[in-house]
């Protein structure tokens, strides 16, 4: 048998149909096709052929699994899950864990903190997140960093409603430039004191002098 044709996809710019004797026979992104060292007019039997399709299978699988890595953020666990719901090679799914860890699309700590993040804005405590955490894979040391951090932030936005609500009733603060320009002054991030400033006007509407 001999490779009679390869062509680029219309639909997928980025892989190529190959074609065995004038028929389709399986398809390959360009760097499998590379790394492959195919080309036309090359002799292939059956084994070749069927080595190709699980490449192919692969590529299809790994393009999958890119885009569902994108979507949101993910820990290794659910990563594992989502690999073994697709009936992957364990060895296949460890040499991708580590190659989209190294590519920063997998990472336990941008994980643990999106997901604490989420769970604290519906009021869940540091108790129950840690726990959900642990059920996600992700270690006790690197759950307890990122609650810290939101800890620490939290005190840090609290202080700072604090000192706007403050400031906010000396004359020399009641133009809001000014007030703006003291908070950054004092190493207060800007979208912050602008979040500041908008909680605390909306409390003045609620509660009028």
């Amino acid at each position: 048998m001999k490779i009679t044709a390869i062509k680029a996809q219309v639909k997928n710019e980025n892989r190529v149909s190959i074609f065995v004797d004038g028929k389709y026979s399986v398809s390959l992104t360009l760097d499998q096709l590379l790394g492959q060292k195919l080309k036309k007019d090359d002799e292939i039997d059956d084994a070749r052929i069927k080595e190709l399709k699980k490449l192919s299978d692969e590529g299809k699988l790994k393009a999958r699994a890119t885009e569902w890595l994108m979507n949101r953020p993910h820990s290794v666990r659910e990563f594992r899950d989502y690999m073994f719901k697709k009936r992957a090679e364990k060895e296949l799914t460890e040499a991708w864990i580590e190659e989209f860890t190294d590519k920063k699309l997998l990472n336990e700590e941008h994980f643990a903190r999106w997901f604490a993040e989420n769970r604290a804005r519906k009021k869940k405590s540091n108790r129950e997140i840690s726990a959900e955490l642990a059920s996600k894979g992700i270690s006790r040391e690197v759950a307890s960093t990122v609650l810290t951090e939101l800890r620490e932030e939290k005190t840090e936005e609290e202080s700072l409603a604090e000192l706007v609500q403050k400031l906010r009733k000396r004359t020399r603060y009641q133009d809001e430039q000014k007030l703006k320009t003291y908070l950054v002054s004092k190493g207060f991030r800007y979208d912050d004191i602008k979040h500041a400033l908008e909680e605390s006007e909306a409390k003045s509407d609620l509660n009028p002098i």
